[in-house]
């Protein structure tokens, strides 16, 4: 009788223990701030802490740019491309100087720019042009350099994913139809930020910086206001990614050291705060940390 009583002691113990271990993955965040998708994963491991909807494809905006960021590293490992190559711009890149609402470097028809600038450009301001000027550095065209961001992706075995540029802006906005926007489901936005993170942790001596100096002497400022100094600076931020399209909404993919574990997290869709469009992304992101991880 004693041995019976044991054993289902054990039984309701172990119960007990899995609910517990489960807890976060049903545990719903009572937030003020919504989104569309959510996603808070552990970088090394990717087990998923926090998820909802997170497997629906969704214009991802300048998220795009951690694929860009991705294989231009890859070019410059294998030696096709250096840090000091340099680039003249192109009339594809000067067409996207016209048009106003596209953040952007501001390259000047006959001026030459460094990898190196354009890669901090992009990564830490999210420069359009200079993502389109990489893309072009690497594979010829944008179009071609699509081509490779999607070949890469089928070989990270994302199912939610298409690209048709390098930057992230909705295909309507530079004339290529609304069909031809970037999509992707948080998971694979993880997935990609977790690759990179992996095969190339020197991205985050760029996505660490809160701003930077052109060529041009012009100082720019950081898109992630989360990193140290900061408005929204929460300490152990080190990246990695903002966006912002019509078609996307507000998007953030995070990364950081929390408690000796570096997570990644994915906000998509955040909806706006009346006209605030920034900062709401980065409460969001703050609270999923703060409840999930360092509760």
């Amino acid at each position: 009788m004693k041995k019976l009583t044991f054993i289902l002691f054990l039984i309701v113990l172990g119960f007990t223990f899995v609910l517990k271990a489960k807890d976060w993955k049903t545990e719903a965040i009572d937030s003020h701030v919504n989104a569309k998708a959510v996603l808070l994963i552990e970088a090394e491991t990717g087990k998923v802490l926090y998820e909802k909807n997170s497997k629906e494809s969704l214009p991802i905006a300048s998220m795009s740019k951690l694929m860009t960021q991705y294989l231009v590293l890859n070019a410059i490992q294998n030696g096709t491309l250096s840090w000091e190559s340099v680039y003249e711009p192109s009339d594809a890149v000067q067409q996207l100087m016209g048009k106003a609402a596209a953040t952007k470097l501001g390259m000047a028809k006959g001026n030459a720019y460094t990898v190196k600038e354009l890669f901090t450009a992009m990564t830490v301001n999210s420069a359009n042009d200079a993502a389109m000027a990489l893309a072009e550095m690497v594979s010829g065209t944008e179009e071609a350099f699509a081509d490779l961001m999607n070949e890469q992706a089928r070989k990270f075995k994302l199912k939610e994913t298409s690209f048709y540029n390098a930057s992230g802006l909705d295909g309507e906005y530079i004339g290529k139809g609304k069909e031809q926007t970037n999509h992707a489901s948080a998971r694979d936005v993880a997935t990609i930020a977790q690759k990179l993170l992996e095969d190339h942790p020197e991205v985050l001596n760029f996505t660490r910086l809160t701003d930077f100096t052109t060529g041009d002497g012009v100082r720019v400022w950081s898109t992630n206001l989360m990193l140290p100094g900061m408005p929204q600076a929460f300490p152990g931020i080190d990246g990695l990614k903002t966006g912002f399209t019509e078609e996307a909404g507000a998007c953030f993919v995070s990364t950081g050291v929390f408690e000796g574990k570096r997570v990644i997290t994915v906000v998509m869709d955040v909806e706006a705060n009346g006209t605030d469009t920034v900062n709401p992304r980065f409460e969001l992101t703050r609270e999923l940390i703060e409840r999930i991880v360092l509760r």
